[in-house]
């Protein structure tokens, strides 16, 4: 389950990297985030594990609603194409660093298309595990809508605090993360209403009833509530405020998605 919500993460955050106006952002911010990739990447190689084995440590995950559709790393092959992408990922975001610091913005750009290549890869692997059917092109596409989410949430964040340190900065960047995270939102709910109307809600348990509501809220309602009040705060320029509303946004982002995970891995059913 760790190892599912860090790939989603770090893969967020490196399709952020993609997509975001770097021009108008300084070198500094892009040196500590690929050290922030190169700790998530390290993190994912130890704990990523086959889904065979995962459900060994937790028996009871099939009980509720076998086979409705595959989550976790899948098969031993893919578990090593996955630990084998990070590793090269790790290196490349190590590489990353260094250019970035030495203010060579070419390489860093090509550091930045290899790490969120890696990442992009692992994550088709893993949704894609038991095959291309109906069933793992809706977990794919979930788990880069819980991506973007994730990934604009933190690095939004991480580029709000990054302003108290290059306060003459554009804040164009920042307010295209506002637009970024609302359509991340938006297709975070667009999936979550796919999986309601195919499987309807697999459980009459309290817990996971609870576990939904956190889901719901955290991962969805809360983003795009935060893009919303971000976007008016920076019509003032207040960067700080924004950033407290993005970082106290991160918390509960976190615990939609780690919900979520709990279900997904219960009842089978990427909410």
């Amino acid at each position: 389950m760790i190892e599912c919500f860090v790939l989603k993460l770090v893969t967020g955050i490196s399709l952020m990297w993609l997509m975001m106006p770097r021009k108008e952002v300084t070198d500094g911010f892009f040196r500590i985030q690929m050290l922030v990739a190169l700790g998530l990447c390290v993190l994912l190689v130890l704990t990523v594990r086959p889904l065979s084995e995962a459900q060994d440590t937790n028996s009871d995950a099939d009980v509720l609603n076998p086979s409705v559709m595959t989550s976790g790393t899948g098969t031993q092959a893919g578990t090593k194409f996955i630990r084998i992408a990070q590793i090269v990922a790790a290196v490349i975001a190590f590489a990353g660093h260094i250019v970035w610091k030495l203010g060579r913005r070419l390489p860093g750009a090509i550091a930045i298309y290899s790490v969120a290549t890696l990442c992009l890869s692992s994550v088709v692997t893993d949704s894609c595990a038991s095959g291309l059917n109906f069933d793992s092109v809706q977990l794919l596409l979930s788990d880069l809508a819980s991506s973007a989410v994730l990934g604009a949430t933190l690095t939004a964040m991480l580029l709000g605090h990054w302003y108290l340190t290059t306060p003459t900065m554009s804040i164009g960047p920042l307010s295209w993360f506002t637009k970024a995270l609302a359509f991340a939102a938006v297709g975070r709910l667009l999936m979550t209403c796919i999986s309601f109307g195919r499987f309807g809600f697999a459980s009459h348990d309290l817990v996971h009833l609870l576990w939904l509501i956190v889901r719901i809220v955290g991962g969805i309602l809360v983003p795009f509530a935060t893009a919303l009040v971000v976007a008016r705060i920076l019509r003032y320029r207040n960067t700080q405020s924004a950033t407290g509303v993005l970082f106290a946004a991160l918390i509960l982002v976190f615990m939609g998605e780690m919900t979520a995970a709990l279900l997904e891995r219960d009842l089978r059913i990427p909410y």
